[in-house]
């Protein structure tokens, strides 16, 4: 992780590297050089520090990053702090707010907490007065945070489970015309038919008993069942995602590089949802890579380590904006408008938390999006036995 920057953005500043790590990202907001000069040498040890001169340079600001706290005196030229608050307020209605005041303004300071600001402070200000003031509003914010986390967390657990209900019923319906089509695939296949034509057919058949695997799978991880785990090997299983993936590799003529790690342990786990993770990174990666005129690259990748077998898929797209990397496990969000779901990767996620590990969205140079699941390795013992249906 790059180290974080204090920044002075007043007309002519330029952007220094901090030391230290910060706590929360105060801008001070105050026409006067030195008074702005003095609070930022007091915050900068704990904070990223940004600065503003005027009520329009502190909306440029806030309209650039994020912040967790503006301190801003009341009386600058044209626009006051109470206008910055409203502004504030109106726009960015998370972020806290403290009014530095001079002597004969605590009509106008009021009206500012009135309008929800964290505090007013009276110039000329105890340094002690004001740290506390300044990690009481970045706390204030730090729990706000968690609270709408809490609450995204609640939202998308209830989505799930209504998603559930209906999958459910929608997967079931489909036991039954693929159970037909597999029936009379292998009535074909007794038919005098081509040594090609078998191949195909038998390929096809496979095809419908995955879709059959994947039913059979899903309806009982909705139904919250346990299902037997086996001894996974992750590069024969990332092999056999490839195999299953070849109509599209081939459609898009993407290269595929394999780097398996030699004699790599083996992880317990339930054969089929692990496949079906590994094939939805896969689809993704050959989604993300669909048109684009640069060569084409899927990376599949094992190793282990601390106790963990991991492996990545790679791909050489446009990539995840920034804006969203925190976002792509989220359930129903895409980046693919119309033509996504948003719940190939939730599905990826879930699965990895019900085998006890988890999804990343690597870092990585180069092109593309970079995805890392990694699996416990498990003792003999933690094998389960088949639930009876």
């Amino acid at each position: 992780m790059s180290a974080p920057r204090e920044i002075d953005q007043t007309a002519g500043g330029k952007a220094q590297p901090a030391s230290k790590t910060m706590q929360g990202i105060v801008l001070i907001v105050d026409d006067e050089n030195g008074p702005r000069q003095a609070l930022r040498m007091l915050l900068k040890e704990d904070y990223q520090v940004l600065m503003a001169s005027d009520v329009p340079s502190a909306k440029a600001v806030l309209e650039s990053q994020p912040v967790d706290l503006v301190v801003t005196d009341i009386r600058m030229p044209n626009q006051t702090g109470v206008d910055l608050l409203r502004y504030v307020r109106a726009q960015h209605p998370d972020y806290e707010v403290i009014i530095l005041t001079g002597y004969g303004q605590l009509n106008t300071a009021m009206e500012a907490v009135k309008l929800g600001a964290y505090a007013y402070i009276e110039k000329p200000y105890d340094n002690d007065v004001m740290l506390d003031h300044v990690a009481g509003a970045i706390a204030k914010r730090r729990r706000e945070q968690e609270r709408q986390q809490m609450e995204r967390l609640a939202l998308e657990a209830n989505r799930f489970e209504l998603l559930g209900r209906v999958v459910s019923g929608l997967i079931h319906d489909l036991a039954t015309p693929l159970s037909v089509a597999g029936s009379h695939l292998e009535l074909m296949l007794l038919d005098n038919a081509s040594e090609q034509s078998v191949h195909r057919l038998n390929l096809i058949l496979s095809q419908v008993s995955l879709c059959s695997d994947v039913i059979r799978s899903t309806l009982s991880f909705l139904r919250h069942r346990t299902h037997q785990r086996v001894d996974v090997n992750l590069s024969e299983l990332a092999d056999s995602c490839l195999e299953l993936s070849y109509p599209i590799l081939r459609k898009q003529s993407i290269q595929v590089i394999k780097e398996y790690q030699e004699e790599l342990p083996q992880n317990v786990g339930d054969f089929i949802l692990v496949r079906q993770a590994v094939l939805n990174l896969i689809n993704n990666a050959c989604q993300a890579m669909e048109g684009q005129e640069e060569p084409q690259e899927l990376t599949v990748r094992t190793w282990s380590e601390e106790g963990m077998v991991c492996l990545s898929v790679r791909d050489t797209g446009k990539g995840i904006a920034a804006s969203d990397r925190s976002l792509v496990f989220d359930t129903f969000y895409t980046t693919k408008g119309d033509q996504g779901t948003g719940l190939g990767l939730a599905a990826v996620r879930n699965i990895m938390r019900g085998h006890g590990g988890d999804v990343d969205l690597g870092e990585h140079e180069g092109r593309g999006a970079l995805f890392v699941l990694r699996f416990p390795l498990e003792a003999p013992e933690d094998r389960q036995p088949p639930s009876e249906d």
